[in-house]
């Protein structure tokens, strides 16, 4: 009876925010994100725009062409002459990258778009675990919200009633001022609680993208997450799986082999390139109709790209440190996350799942007790801040668990729980 009532007043609390409640599964949660978040369909725009590079890169430069036409013969007095008496030439020049400077450009686009691809992987990876945790945190401060329901009808029942009690002259005024205190400290807290699921709906909302004021209601089935094979973890497993699947950890080796891929282009940029053409001038030359081959190239007297390839080197050595440290992080990450979640999940393993049904039991008779006057008010109030507590503190416990194993999944790059 006691746990009818319960679910009634999650019901009723779902819809005390709005007229309409969402409700989802996690994995509705997860289709709808997937579908709808702006960032993610943002970054894949830039895995596209990224791909649109190679393209670029791999497209020759365009020809030049120059010519000229003689405006005035100051001999025949004949303005744009386009006879034989008159002057124009013309000149075509195409660029040709030496060194292979052309293919290395090409390589370089293709890290740059394999590090947005990792990028997108990475930043799903992040608003994910986001997703799971805001999830799970709603389900069970909305089961804290709905205790706090049921003790509050309790006690405006009984305020109710002591109020005419004291009318008749039954019970001394301190014993009701006591309980519209602590009846106010029930309604203080469980705001404290509401504050928390509208923060917690809001980013909800803005991670599956919707501007609906329905109240998200998770779907979960506790018995599933009591189950998870968290004892079964292997931690020199956990760690190879992150290693494989960490696109953060993907993104810097990339780094890396873009600044060493960089450093063939800063060298092969000492070499100059050739443009070579073709020129024609009908009179202007020392024989008319003059065809001619045109080359041109810089020589590389001063400048042979030292600086650059200078600061290539460097940066080269800058993300062989920066990916060694990302690995060293990866290894401690995986570490710590794996310890908190056993830990999470041997206290909450360690509590006596019969006891808040324990409870459930007993404050029903405790409140036949007080209103018999068997117990006093004093133990009548620390029996219900106790119960209050340990509902919290259990809810609290069950949130942190699910959050250590998001955090678990986040750290090694993919749902391993």
């Amino acid at each position: 009876m006691k746990r009818l009532c319960l679910f009634l007043l999650c019901l009723v609390y779902y819809n005390s925010f709005s007229q309409d409640s969402l409700r989802l599964t996690l994995a509705d949660a997860e289709a709808i994100f997937l579908k709808n978040n702006a960032l993610l369909l943002a970054q894949k725009f830039n895995i596209e725009a990224s791909k649109a590079q190679i393209i670029q890169a791999k497209l020759w430069d365009n020809p030049t062409f120059s010519g000229e036409q003689q405006l005035y013969n100051q001999q025949t007095k004949v303005p744009v002459p386009l006879g034989s008496q008159g002057q124009r030439a013309f000149q075509i020049q195409q660029l040709f990258l030496l060194a292979g400077k052309r293919n290395k450009q090409i390589e370089l686009a293709k890290i740059n778009a394999e590090a947005s691809e990792y990028n997108y992987y990475d930043l799903l990876r992040t608003l994910a675990v986001d997703l799971r945790t805001n999830f799970y945190d709603i389900f069970f401060i909305a089961k804290s919200v709905a205790m706090y329901d049921e003790e509050m009808l309790t006690f405006q029942k009984l305020v109710g009633a002591y109020d005419e009690q004291y009318a008749k002259g039954n019970i001394p005024l301190k014993e009701v001022i006591r309980l519209k205190a602590f009846l106010l400290t029930l309604k203080k807290e469980q705001n404290e609680l509401r504050q928390q699921l509208i923060e917690k709906q809001a980013i909800l909302r803005t991670l599956l993208n919707t501007r609906d004021a329905a109240f998200i209601s998770p779907i979960i089935n506790e018995k599933t997450l009591d189950s998870l094979g968290i004892n079964n973890l292997k931690l020199d497993q956990l760690t190879a799986t992150a290693f494989e699947n960490r696109y953060d950890l993907k993104m810097q080796d990339a780094s890396m082999r873009y600044e060493k891929e960089n450093l063939l282009l800063q060298k092969a940029l000492a070499t100059p390139d050739l443009r070579l053409g073709y020129s024609y001038d009908r009179n202007g030359s020392y024989i008319p109709n003059y065809h001619a081959l045109t080359l041109q190239i810089d020589l590389p007297v001063f400048n042979k790209n030292q600086g650059n390839i200078k600061s290539s080197e460097s940066r080269i050595e800058a993300a062989r440190k920066t990916f060694e440290q990302g690995q060293t992080s990866l290894q401690n990450d995986v570490l710590r996350a794996y310890l908190k979640v056993q830990e999470n999940n041997r206290l909450e393993q360690s509590i006596d799942s019969k006891f808040i049904s324990s409870f459930d039991t007993l404050i029903e008779g405790v409140v036949a007790s007080y209103q018999k006057r068997n117990i006093s008010l004093i133990e009548f109030v620390d029996f219900v801040e106790s119960y209050k507590n340990s509902v919290v503190e259990l809810n609290s416990l069950k949130s942190d668990r699910m959050r250590s194993v998001e955090e678990l999944n986040f750290v090694v790059g993919k749902k391993v729980l």
